[in-house]
């Protein structure tokens, strides 16, 4: 039953990706830079915990996952480092991602030829 709550709460944020997409105007960006916002304020408000909780680990995998990650990253270097940890911390838990999209989009870029 976890795996198929997991399933359906992100079923659900695609979901909702495909509305906006559809009756707005957002470009696939756009929509992907609100998602990350959305999840970094409900991270700041402790809210995406309760919904990973809730709904199972399935929701620590979308962009969303990215902004949350990005706020706690924020607060534990605040409390370690005072405000220069604000700053640094915002790398220990996200540089893996971060890294990955880099890298894959180096190789995606190298191994097909780009439209004109």
């Amino acid at each position: 039953m976890r795996i198929f709550t997991s399933f359906m709460a992100v079923g659900i944020i695609c979901l909702i990706a495909s509305f906006i997409y559809d009756l707005t105007k957002m470009t696939p960006g756009h929509i992907t830079s609100l998602f990350v916002v959305v999840g970094a304020i409900l991270g700041v408000f402790g809210f995406y915990d309760i919904l990973i909780e809730k709904f199972g680990y399935g929701l620590s995998t979308p962009i969303a996952s990215f902004g949350n990650n990005l706020v706690k990253a924020a607060y534990d270097g605040f409390h370690e480092n005072g405000f220069y940890g604000l700053f640094s911390g915002l790398y220990t838990t996200t540089s893996a991602g971060i890294s990955g999209a880099i890298i894959f989009g180096f190789l995606t870029g190298l191994l097909f030829k780009p439209k004109d």
